[in-house]
């Protein structure tokens, strides 16, 4: 399993050998872990921040804005606010360069979120993030239209679980336990993964005594919208405040290209937790 040390990048992110590593590895394997992206301390902040804003998400139930992805597993939204909306986190130059190198200049943060493993939760089916953009054979053969990129707050382990990671699986057009064993990677406080949606992939088990979130963000070419883990109204794809997009760079900016300009100029009377819905999103 090849893993990229992003330590001591200087000068331009996209044309570091961190990046190309990177892209060799995803667009060969269908993923990437890359280390020593983020500063732990940083990390552990957010995972205090998250027990702290976001403790209703800590039970075992199904609520309107959450989707229940496995037992006692919940994808959750997360608004991006606070520690959690540090550009640093959904904007990361190395990170953000490994997508548009991937995908194309105009991509976009399509959703953010958590996925939540409880203590005791068992072991995932495998999946895809969401189905072939196809059915024939020409799926597997075109470049990623989205990915997922995953930032642990709670190392990735044997005893909190992590992701079980199937290589080169997203060339495949139906799932086939003979044709390559999983991967099971550690994922330290600080490091991070992505993977291309088409990707088989399983979260395993959470033997520990504290609930693992997996802060995500979905990266998506400038037209694509997912259309299997949002299928509630109720469900937020993003989440942000009047003034979020106020204090945007243009290049930050740009990774918002997708969401309706009225939905960044609303009043502060509005309700400041609601995201773009799909009709708001073209």
């Amino acid at each position: 399993m090849i893993r990229i040390d992003c330590r001591n990048i200087s000068g331009d992110p996209a044309k570091s050998e961190q990046v190309r590593l990177a892209h060799d590895c995803l667009v060969k394997n269908g993923y990437a872990i890359l280390d020593h992206v983020f500063p732990e301390d940083q990390i552990r902040a957010l995972n205090r921040e998250f027990h702290d804003q976001y403790a209703k998400y800590k039970q075992d139930r199904e609520l309107d804005d959450t989707v229940k992805v496995g037992d006692r597993r919940f994808l959750v939204p997360i608004e991006l606010s606070g520690g959690f909306g540090d550009p640093s986190l959904y904007a990361n130059p190395l990170v953000v360069a490994l997508v548009r190198e991937t995908l194309e200049e105009d991509a976009i943060i399509e959703a953010y979120g958590a996925i939540v493993s409880l203590s005791g939760s068992a072991e995932q089916h495998t999946h895809r993030d969401s189905p072939l953009l196809f059915s024939n054979q020409i799926s597997p053969l075109l470049p990623a239209h989205a990915l997922t990129f995953g930032i642990p707050l709670l190392e990735m382990n044997e005893l909190h679980g992590t992701t079980a990671l199937f290589p080169r699986s997203h060339r495949w057009i139906h799932f086939d336990d003979k044709a390559a064993s999983p991967q099971a990677p550690v994922v330290p406080i600080g490091s991070c993964i992505i993977w291309d949606f088409r990707l088989y992939h399983r979260g395993l088990p959470n033997r520990s005594d504290q609930p693992r979130p997996l802060l995500y963000a979905t990266y998506a070419r400038r037209w694509y919208q997912d259309p299997h883990n949002f299928s509630k109204a109720t469900q937020r794809r993003l989440s942000f405040d009047p003034v979020f997009f106020e204090r945007l760079s243009d290049d930050r900016l740009r990774l918002f290209d997708h969401v309706d300009p009225s939905r960044r100029l609303f009043s502060h009377d509005e309700d400041s937790h609601a995201g773009p819905s799909p009709a708001d999103e073209s």
